[in-house]
């Protein structure tokens, strides 16, 4: 039970000056997903879920997540998108031109396929600017360099782009042998996960564990070999006798723009840090999992951040 995954770093470099929001992932998901489409879309002014190339193009498959069947023949909504974006340091307020600043894409299952498209829609989004008045020239930058955490893949310089030498495997490893009885986990970005038709204010140990396995259940579903077959509602009821020992956890707002619906819009979450207690060495796989892949709502803006210490 594996999918591919690669994790890229893109490094940048402003041109103009750039007014930045307080959370650039979603300026940086909005740019992203014109620039891909300007640069994909063979078919203009295509409805997406009817157009013939929808399977061989970037856009419709890294953001256009279509209806899909399960491997039980069941009508899913929509598959989770096969990308995560994450914005860097120096990613809000005003920038300077000359400045440098990053942000990472990790690419889930065959999405690696459309690497070019998405490397060339990038240089496109630095001509076009990102942020506040880039209809005034602001925003702009160039994409220097990309790495995958062990060697540089793209560089402006030569204009070449080189596969990535080795492909990192997501999956569900063993549990560890030695037992783990303590958790500390920090919430780096905005945490949003719903319990029916609310967002949840609190994170115990068992709400955590229900989003994780929704997580991993929708991703192998999709990318994978079908949904795992682990036991949910017993891993469930076992982490509910999981206790919370300390907990900074708070309520962070933060609204975005949205052009399409062009008015604000909430990616508040939780933030901060809590600690568990219990026996957790069936949790840490899990957990592991979902840390590499963000959880919760919004995934795509970075959303759903975790580090995790175990002991």
């Amino acid at each position: 039970m594996t999918i591919p995954l690669h994790h890229f770093t893109f490094h940048c470099r402003w041109t103009t000056e750039a007014r930045l929001p307080e959370y650039l992932g979603s300026a940086l998901r909005g740019a992203f997903g014109w620039a891909l489409k300007k640069s994909s879309c063979a078919l203009k002014n295509q409805d997406c879920g009817v157009c013939i190339l929808r399977q061989r193009c970037a856009y419709a498959w890294i953001f256009e997540t279509e209806r899909y069947r399960d491997t039980a023949g069941r009508q899913v909504n929509a598959r989770p998108h096969p990308y995560v974006l994450q914005p860097g340091n120096n990613t809000s307020g005003q920038r300077q031109p000359c400045g440098e600043w990053s942000f990472e894409l990790l690419l889930i299952g065959r999405s690696i396929d459309f690497l070019p498209h998405i490397v060339y829609s990038v240089q496109q989004m630095g001509e076009v600017g990102i942020g506040a008045a880039t209809r005034n020239g602001l925003g702009r930058f160039v994409l220097e360099k990309i790495d995958d955490g062990a060697t540089f893949i793209f560089d402006d310089h030569s204009g070449r782009l080189h596969h990535p030498p080795t492909t990192v495997e997501l999956g569900l490893a063993e549990p560890p042998e030695e037992p783990v009885h303590t958790l500390r986990c920090t919430l780096d970005t905005p945490l949003r996960l719903k319990q029916g038709d609310s967002l949840q204010k609190d994170l115990p140990f068992h709400v955590l564990i229900r989003a994780a396995l929704r997580r991993i259940a929708a991703l192998e579903t999709a990318y994978g070999q079908g949904e795992p077959a682990l036991d949910y509602s017993g891993l469930v009821r076992r982490a509910e006798q999981v206790e919370t020992t300390a907990s900074t956890i708070r309520w962070h707002e933060t609204l975005r723009f949205s052009n399409r619906q062009q008015q604000k819009v909430s990616l508040s979450g939780l933030i901060g840090t809590t600690e568990y207690r219990g026996d957790l060495n069936e949790f840490v796989p899990l957990l592991e999992y979902a840390g590499r892949v963000n959880l919760g709502k919004q995934t795509v803006f970075g959303l759903g951040k975790m580090t995790m210490e175990w002991n």
